[in-house]
């Protein structure tokens, strides 16, 4: 659903109405987005019965292919994680892939570290809740009659205290793996330093 509107509403009533086509057209290549955005255009802008001037928004984004298909702007795109809409003319594509490539390197990497933060906050929150849990047990334990009852609780108890052990261990395997990519990291942002990217 959100998808439908923000599809449908690329262009506000006013834009349309003063759109400068060829403008429109080197601002979205130089976004990245592919020439057939103008049929989105087209669709925001039939409410008030205005079409695209496809000769000039097409010229337009030639325009701003040209302008967004260099190495900077590939390696940053691919550094945010943005996708690449094939926008890039022939003899620009290469070294702009190239950088893109690079780019989606670091990227890569801090999704696995952001993946291993994720893991390691998940499990000492559930740690935090066992220990929560085992302290109410422990209460219960000590004001109740009923024998089996308690034994129970304190069975559960101990599966709880293994339950920490095990999550103990996959937030110490997986700060360990953070501390990996945290290295890969810092290698290739060297690299790619000296390779005159940043």
């Amino acid at each position: 659903m959100l998808v439908l509107l923000s599809g449908c509403a690329t262009m506000s009533k006013e834009e349309c109405k003063q759109a400068d086509w060829y403008i429109k057209g080197v601002e979205d290549a130089t976004k990245g987005f592919p020439l057939d955005r103008v049929i989105e255009h087209g669709k925001a802008c039939a409410r008030i019965k205005i079409t695209p001037d496809m000769k000039e928004y097409r010229e337009g984004h030639a325009k701003g292919a040209r302008l967004y298909c260099v190495p900077e702007k590939g390696y940053s795109e691919g550094r945010d994680g943005a996708a690449y809409n094939g926008i890039c003319p022939v003899e620009l594509e290469p070294k702009f892939l190239r950088a893109y490539r690079d780019g989606q390197e670091l990227y890569r990497i801090q999704q696995n570290m952001n993946r291993m933060l994720n893991e390691i906050n998940g499990n000492n929150s559930q740690i935090d809740s066992y220990y929560n849990e085992i302290s109410r047990l422990k209460y219960e334990i000590v004001n109740s009659r009923d024998e089996n009852d308690r034994r129970y609780k304190m069975r559960r108890i101990d599966e709880l205290e293994q339950d920490i052990r095990n999550l103990s261990l996959n937030a110490d395997r997986a700060a360990r793996e953070l501390e990996l990519f945290k290295n890969d990291y810092r290698v290739v942002e060297d690299k790619h330093r000296r390779m005159g990217y940043l």
